[in-house]
């Protein structure tokens, strides 16, 4: 079915001992193998698989001394018997080689290496070794499905790089693994009597990777070569250390101290020289993609002058495109493989301190043009919402009146504060806390991690309190924000009624419960050790939810209200609700045009001429 392949020197036979022979037997012979190369003084590439040639080798050796044995007899008898187990071996793998591959149905031959292996895998032999790994007949099944046009025989390196080259992209690992899988019973076929008949001569060879040419980077001058490795450096090297004073810290540790210290730390790399590899990788997927000539990309004096983001479009460009046209290759929208590195060349920009424009470019590329574990997350929460509204769609009543109710509840306590026992003040802070989380929601689309960290005092406050004439202000710096867009505006009166009930009552009361210096304190949610922890800023939010009857709508899922509440009244007004949630144009009309948005906004379009006062008002703010 396919030519045999020839022995030409004793370093073939070698190469071959672990097919023919078993495991002892093949470490037996290989070390008979490296003592002719030691007594012949020839390397075993020099010397020739032929059983006539070796024996005319053989009796050139000076072997005293080489062998043991109580007598000289003895001795030269050992020695005799060493050459002529290598002369069996020779002969011996000539013969396997020269045996003809047994023809038979493709189906069929399939059929039996995949039932063999289902049977013997996870299972030990007689010396307690296991004959095959578990799950070993998955990746027959694989190669069964990427093969089964081929008869398992004549699987060969240019077949099996012919069946790799058809196979979908999202297969290919799967298929490589499958092909290393069958290497090994044709490596160790000797101890697969029953399908030994079905399988290769010869083990499958490397097969080239399904890319362009892999780039050249001797090419490229020593400046940008040292400039790269810098780069690197930079981007997996630890966290970064406190900052010691001029005193070197003698002095003792600043009250405000540990929340500095977070700012700008990084999360330890754990395997720096994977994390080298991954960064080579990205930059390489950068340039291939980005220069066409790479003559061009050869010439750059400085690994800065990549990270543009006009270089950044054009790659992400050209690989939607080329993966688009392509048959093997999967659509941007359905892997995250573009995601990943896009990641990693935004985690060397930021670590290099280099222009903010090419970090917003490589993140908005991440998170809007090609497929991330970010967009599926708000898939499934929409989804999730979608039904809750479906349920009951009374639910946008009780969202949007939420706010005012929980305060009038809290309210009630504060007015009486010393005449309700600790369990009912306990109560009546969670239910102003969770009153001002819900009025900040929809008052502005803010993530429940700007939330939870949201200063109100300082030189960096971001929930402004109104001076004279002034109104309530929101003002949260981009840095701050997932997509890199600042979240600022005015807060309605409405909402901002609920905030300062928490803020004049809720937080003094709350800040003395915990032991907190109400005078200094910065945060929205402080708590005991800064700021809240995210499991009470959970517990208090499920328990304000539940209690307007609303349980499982998650902090997240409210910039999905605003949406497609929104949308209900004024369909098709895609431009506010972008600004609204400091989103793109594009990124809502994916998100709420159609499927689940489309849905959720038909639904509270029914369910608007029962809604409250509240959400009319709610609908046509500025």
């Amino acid at each position: 079915m396919h030519d045999s392949p020839r022995l030409k020197t004793l370093n073939d036979v070698r190469l071959l001992l672990p097919t023919v022979y078993s495991e002892a037997s093949a470490r037996t012979l290989d070390a008979a193998l490296r003592k002719a190369e030691k007594l012949t003084g020839r390397k075993l590439s020099q010397l020739p698989a032929d059983e006539n040639a070796w024996y005319s080798e053989f009796r050139k050796i000076v072997w005293a001394g080489a062998f043991r044995g109580a007598t000289p007899g003895d001795q030269q008898t050992a020695f005799e018997i060493w050459g002529k187990k290598i002369a069996a071996t020779i002969r011996r793998t000539q013969a396997h080689l020269a045996q003809p591959i047994v023809v038979a149905d493709e189906s069929t031959a399939w059929d039996q290496i995949v039932d063999y292996a289902a049977g013997v895998e996870n299972t030990v032999d007689g010396e307690g070794i296991r004959i095959l790994p578990n799950m070993f007949s998955l990746s027959m099944i694989t190669l069964r499905s990427q093969c089964r046009s081929l008869h398992p025989g004549a699987l060969t390196t240019d077949t099996a790089f012919a069946a790799l080259a058809k196979c979908r992209a999202d297969k290919v690992t799967s298929l490589r693994n499958a092909i290393r899988a069958f290497n090994r019973l044709i490596r160790e076929q000797n101890r697969h009597g029953a399908i030994a008949h079905l399988l290769p001569n010869a083990p499958i060879g490397p097969l080239p990777l399904l890319r362009d040419a892999a780039l050249d980077w001797s090419r490229f001058t020593d400046d940008f070569l040292a400039s790269r490795d810098r780069a690197i450096a930079r981007a997996v090297q630890p966290d970064r250390k406190a900052r010691r004073d001029r005193f070197d810290g003698r002095l003792g540790k600043s009250k405000l101290g540990s929340a500095g210290a977070r700012k700008g730390r990084w999360r330890k790399i754990r395997n720096p020289d994977a994390a080298r590899k991954a960064h080579l990788n990205a930059l390489s997927w950068l340039i291939r993609h980005a220069f066409p000539d790479r003559e061009v990309a050869y010439a750059f004096e400085r690994i800065e002058d990549l990270f543009t983001p006009a270089i950044a479009t054009r790659a992400v460009d050209a690989y939607i495109a080329r993966a688009r046209a392509s048959e093997t290759l999967i659509d941007p929208n359905e892997t995250a493989s573009a995601a990943t590195i896009l990641s990693r060349l935004q985690v060397l920009a930021e670590r290099n301190g280099w222009d903010e424009d090419i970090v917003f470019e490589l993140e908005d590329a991440r998170f809007d043009r090609v497929d991330s574990y970010q967009t599926r997350e708000m898939s499934q929460e929409r989804a999730q919402f979608v039904k809750l509204v479906q349920r009951d769609p009374s639910v946008a009543r009780a969202i949007v009146s939420g706010p005012r109710r929980l305060a009038g509840e809290a309210q009630l306590v504060f007015d009486d504060w010393d005449g309700f026992r600790t369990r009912e003040r306990e109560e009546a802070l969670h239910l102003s806390m969770g009153a001002c989380l819900l009025a900040l929601q929809l008052a502005r689309a803010v993530r429940s991690k700007n939330l939870n960290g949201l200063l109100i005092d300082g030189p960096d406050a971001e929930l402004v309190r109104p001076l004279r004439d002034a109104k309530p202000w929101l003002d949260i710096h981009r840095g701050r924000v997932k997509n890199r867009r600042p979240i600022e505006g005015e807060i309605p009166e409405r909402h901002w009624k609920v905030i300062v009930a928490w803020l004049d009552q809720g937080l003094p009361k709350w800040c003395a419960k915990h032991g907190i210096d109400f005078n200094d304190n910065e945060l929205l949610l402080p708590g005991p050790a800064g700021v809240l922890s995210r499991q009470m800023y959970n517990r208090i939010w499920n328990r304000c939810v539940d209690r307007l009857g609303v349980p499982g709508l998650q902090p997240h899922m409210m910039r999905h209200v605003a949406a497609t509440i929104w949308l209900a009244a004024n369909p098709g007004d895609y431009a506010t609700v972008a600004a609204f949630l400091c989103d793109k144009i594009s990124t809502v009309e994916k998100f709420y045009a159609r499927g689940e948005g489309a849905a959720a906004a038909r639904l509270f379009a029914e369910a608007l001429e029962a809604l409250d006062p509240t959400l009319r008002s709610f609908l046509k703010r500025g």
